[in-house]
């Protein structure tokens, strides 16, 4: 399979745990916005939950594309570990400030953030 395509199943699954796992998540707002539509009424929270965590890993995966020039010339292997835990961070902070996502565990976004980290480097090395 292509590298990018393993990415986003990788970080949706871990994405979508990390949401299901959250004791106190709200996503109603967001849920509420989905009902508008005619043909998406009465969605279940775990439809909500799967459009958030692939939102959230395709923005990483584009991130990660964009500045792949710039990952390859300037940064050092030690870097790379800030370079795609900041890219995580930014992806899950953008999709869930622009969706309205409430109420998720700071220590499952911890555990995610690290472990996503830890894929993309691994990942990276995939051909």
């Amino acid at each position: 399979m292509n590298k990018a395509l393993i990415r986003i199943l990788t970080i949706s699954i871990l994405n979508f745990y990390t949401l299901k796992l959250s004791l106190f998540i709200d996503v109603d707002q967001f849920k509420r916005d989905i009902d508008i539509f005619y043909v998406f009424q009465n969605v279940s929270y775990d439809i909500v939950f799967i459009l958030i965590s692939i939102s959230v890993a395709f923005l990483t995966v584009v991130l990660t594309l964009f500045f792949k020039p710039f990952i390859e010339v300037y940064l050092i292997f030690h870097l790379k570990i800030s370079f795609y835990f900041f890219i995580n961070l930014v992806s899950i902070s953008t999709i869930y400030l622009a969706f309205r996502v409430y109420g998720y565990s700071r220590l499952m976004i911890l555990i995610y953030l690290l472990i996503s980290t830890f894929f993309l480097i691994v990942s990276d090395k995939i051909k």
